[in-house]
């Protein structure tokens, strides 16, 4: 009897997920690299069931998640954090990581969400930034620039002028799923994947302030709402459409317009809950102060290490979702499965589950991970 299939792109993305090389792998499994090199670019698509089995060992996933036929790996339209620094500053495996990590909780809720009805409470609206407004395409709206869109997706969720109190609540009644991932040490704030079939899943980064974090998710929101494909100004555009979102120009510029400092710069960031660095920035695109009174501002936060770390008194509080939990809580509440039974569901292992999701980690599960010690007499022999 043939063998079952390999999905390649399980593979890839359960070594990507570890950050391993090929080489890396094939030496702690004993598994040929030619062999790993041709599963994952699908020229080849079975191992030996103690192959398999070594590479699951090692990769802490379990066989079954090797076989799982789920659609081809995806990549992101860009890195957030990413695209605006030298490609050295972010290595090729840590972007890999986050990617990886990204299309892991894509696989888990394209199933989750099989057993579910979705109903968003706002449209996702698509837009396109063109120069004559009759060009645009059949399924996009037309605007003239990106904070245009910005001012409709505000009135389509019907808000003022004022503060955006909880964005991701905002997002996810749009029906996107926003969680938050521990990118490792990669320099990375946020990653959307658009899998077929399925909304947008953007990934933020766990380890970032709660005002980066906000900006970070209106700026991939930006890239759903205006990007179906790269260009050259898009990453402009979405920092153009999440500074607009958040800090809308009726809104904030009386706020600007009565003088910035630091202590005040604080103030103006509880409010609009957005960092003190953009909110300088916003001031001088809106004319409000010049390049030379931003950067002074700048060198005075400089001065404090305020560049590196804002205050922690000006510091707001984090910005929580319900969309993931609630979808959880359905199948084990509603649904009846335990953490276990949806874990092996979901090609995931138990403890690496509850942590991607934040469930408590039952003790069993960790005094299991936990090494044995081993026992050493002495004696006079």
């Amino acid at each position: 009897m043939a063998a079952r299939p390999i999905n390649g792109g399980m593979l890839l993305l359960a070594r990507n997920r570890r950050r391993k090389t090929q080489t890396e792998l094939a030496a702690e499994t004993g598994v040929a690299q030619a062999a790993i090199s041709r599963i994952e670019n699908g020229t080849r698509d079975a191992l030996s069931q103690e192959e398999i089995q070594s590479i699951a060992r090692f990769l802490g996933f379990p066989v079954s998640f090797f076989y799982e036929q789920e659609p081809l790996y995806r990549t992101p339209l860009s890195l957030h954090g990413a695209a605006f620094r030298r490609k050295a500053a972010v290595s090729k495996r840590d972007q890999e990581g986050v990617v990886a990590l990204a299309n892991h909780y894509v696989l888990h809720f394209r199933k989750l969400l099989d057993a579910v009805d979705l109903e968003p409470e706002f449209p996702l609206l698509q837009f396109e930034v063109v120069s004559d407004k009759s060009s645009v395409s059949d399924n996009a709206n037309a605007v003239t620039s990106a904070g245009e869109a910005a001012q409709k997706i505000r009135a389509s969720w019907q808000l003022g002028d004022g503060p955006i109190s909880n964005l991701v609540r905002f997002v996810e009644a749009t029906g996107i799923l926003v969680v938050e991932g521990d990118f490792g040490q990669a320099d990375i704030d946020g990653v959307t994947l658009r899998p077929p079939g399925m909304k947008p899943v953007v990934v933020l980064n766990h380890a970032r302030p709660a005002d980066r974090k906000r900006f970070s998710l209106a700026h991939e929101y930006g890239h759903v709402v205006l990007h179906a494909f790269p260009y050259d100004a898009m990453e402009k555009e979405a920092n153009d459409f999440a500074a607009e979102l958040l800090m809308p120009k009726t809104g904030v510029l009386p706020d600007l317009k009565r003088g910035l400092s630091i202590p005040r710069l604080g103030q103006l960031k509880q409010k609009w809950r957005t960092a003190m660095s953009a909110l300088i920035y916003r001031a001088k695109s809106l004319g409000v102060i010049t390049d030379e009174n931003a950067t002074a501002l700048y060198k005075k936060m400089s001065a404090f290490g305020y560049r590196t770390r804002e205050p922690h008194e000006f510091d707001i509080a984090p910005e929580t979702g319900k969309l993931a939990a609630q979808l959880l809580n359905l199948h084990m509440n509603d649904l009846g499965y335990s953490l276990d039974e949806l874990a092996e569901g979901l090609r995931t292992d138990p403890v690496e589950f509850a942590i991607m999701h934040g469930l408590a980690v039952p003790e069993s599960k960790l005094r299991v991970r936990e090494k044995p010690k081993l026992r050493l007499v002495a004696n006079r022999d």
